[in-house]
C-alpha cells in the first residue's frame, strides 16, 4: 500500500524530471486532485449528535486523528436509500486521484448497499460495523461485530439489583434481531440476580417493552417511557440510538413527582452525564444508573490502525472481528463522580461478568420467552 506521503514524493520527482509539462498532467486544475483524506465514513441514518452509536464511531475517528495523524471525511445520510449513492461516490473517488485507504459503513442496514459497491470495486477496502459480510465472497470487507447481549446482561443485573418495584422496561429503536440482543441480555441479567423478574408466569407484569420504529423519534420514545414509569417500572433501558434521548427526558420529568427514584440506563456511549440537570457541566445527581458500553470507537480505531497505519489486511474469516466482554468490546459504565452504586451491587455484577467470560453462564442473544 503506497502512503500519501510516498505518493507526494513520487509526484515531486516527476515534476522535477518532467518540468512544466508533467505538472500540467499531474495537477490539471480541471481534473481530479490529490486526495487529502485517508478514510471516508458513511454514518448511520441516526446522524451525528445521537450521543450514542454514531457519536461513538466519531470519537474513534478523532482518536485515530490524534494518535496517527490521519485525515477523514464523512457523510450523514438521511435515508437507507442514500447509502449506495454515497458509498459508490467514495469508492469511485472521481474528485481525487488516489482512492481512500478505507471506507467505513456504519450500521447493519448498509449491508446490501455495501455488498453492491464492494463487488463493483474489489480493490477498495471497506469495513462495516454491526453486520456480517462473508469474507470469502467479499475479501475486501471487514466485519466488526459485537456481543451486545453480554454487555446488556450486566446492565440488566444492575437494574435487577436496583429496582424497588420489581418492574423494569425496555425501549428499542427498530424491532429487529440486532435490538432483540439488547433486550434479551437485559432481561436475562435482571432475572439472573432477581427471580421476581424472571420466568414466564409473571414476565408480562414485570417487564414492558416497546419500539420507536426508528433511531431519531424522541417523542415516541418519551411517550413509551412515560407509560412504563406510570405503570410502575422504575428502571428503563433504551437501545434506540438518538431516540433514546426521549427516555432520558421522561425519566427526568417523572422523577420530579415520583415518591421513589426512577432510573434510565444508557447505551453504546457513556450517558451518565446526560442524566444530570445540565449535561454541559454535569454534576450530581444523575438519573442515569449506568450505560451499556459498546466500543464502536475502539472497533473503528483498531481497523484504521491495522490497515491504514500498519498495512495489515487479514484474509478469510480473520476479517471477522468480534468485540465482547473478554476483550472489553462491551461493558458497563461506572462514573463515581456522578453516582456511587452500592458496592455490593458492583461485587455481584462483577461476579456475574466473570461467569459469562468463563463460559459458565451463557447469555441468550434473542428472546427466550414469548412476549
Amino acid at each position: 500500500m503506497v502512503s500519501k506521503g510516498t505518493m507526494a514524493a513520487i509526484v515531486i520527482v516527476i515534476i522535477a524530471i518532467g518540468g512544466a509539462g508533467a505538472y500540467i498532467i499531474m495537477f490539471d486544475p480541471f481534473g481530479p486532485q490529490t486526495n487529502p483524506y485517508d478514510v471516508a465514513v458513511v454514518f448511520a441514518t441516526g446522524q451525528l449528535g445521537d450521543k450514542s452509536f454514531n457519536d461513538g464511531v466519531y470519537k474513534g475517528m478523532e482518536d485515530a486523528v490524534a494518535d496517527f495523524g490521519i485525515a477523514f471525511t464523512y457523510v450523514e445520510p438521511l435515508a437507507i436509500a442514500d447509502y449506495e449513492t454515497y458509498l459508490r461516490a467514495y469508492a469511485q473517488h472521481e474528485e481525487w486521484i488516489e482512492p481512500y485507504d478505507l471506507i467505513l459503513a456504519i450500521g447493519f442496514d448498509q449491508d446490501v448497499a455495501l455488498r453492491t459497491i464492494a463487488n463493483e470495486t474489489p480493490d477498495q477496502k471497506f469495513g462495516i460495523i454491526d453486520m456480517f459480510i462473508d469474507p470469502i465472497v467479499y475479501p475486501n470487507v471487514a466485519s466488526l461485530l459485537f456481543d451486545e447481549h453480554e454487555g446488556s446482561a450486566l446492565v440488566g443485573a444492575i437494574a435487577g439489583l436496583t429496582t424497588t418495584t420489581d418492574k423494569i422496561g425496555f425501549v428499542g429503536g427498530v424491532d429487529i434481531p440486532l435490538i432483540h440482543k439488547f433486550a434479551a441480555g437485559y432481561l436475562f441479567g435482571a432475572g439472573y440476580v432477581n427471580p421476581q423478574l424472571n420466568g414466564t408466569a409473571n414476565i408480562a407484569a414485570n417487564f414492558t417493552m416497546g419500539y420507536t420504529g426508528d433511531w431519531v423519534d424522541t417523542t415516541t420514545a418519551q411517550t413509551l417511557a412515560d407509560g412504563m414509569y406510570d405503570a410502575g417500572a422504575d428502571v428503563i433501558y433504551a437501545a434506540a440510538g438518538g431516540a433514546g434521548l426521549g427516555v432520558i427526558d421522561s425519566c427526568k420529568d417523572k422523577n420530579a413527582t415520583s415518591s421513589i427514584p426512577l432510573w434510565f440506563i444508557g447505551v453504546d456511549s457513556p450517558q451518565m452525564y446526560l442524566g444530570t440537570a445540565n449535561p454541559n457541566t454535569p454534576v450530581p445527581p444523575t438519573v442515569t444508573l449506568t450505560s451499556m458500553l459498546k466500543r464502536v470507537d475502539v472497533a473503528a480505531y483498531n481497523l484504521i490502525e491495522s490497515w491504514v497505519i500498519d498495512g495489515v489486511w487479514d484474509t478469510g474469516f480473520d476479517l471477522i472481528y468480534s468485540f465482547n466482554l473478554v476483550n472489553g468490546g462491551v461493558d458497563y459504565e461506572i462514573n463515581t463522580d456522578l453516582l456511587t452504586l452500592d458496592p455490593a451491587i458492583i461485587v455481584e455484577v462483577e461476579a456475574f461478568k466473570a461467569l459469562i467470560i468463563a463460559g459458565t453462564v451463557v447469555v441468550p442473544d434473542d428472546y427466550f420467552w414469548t412476549p
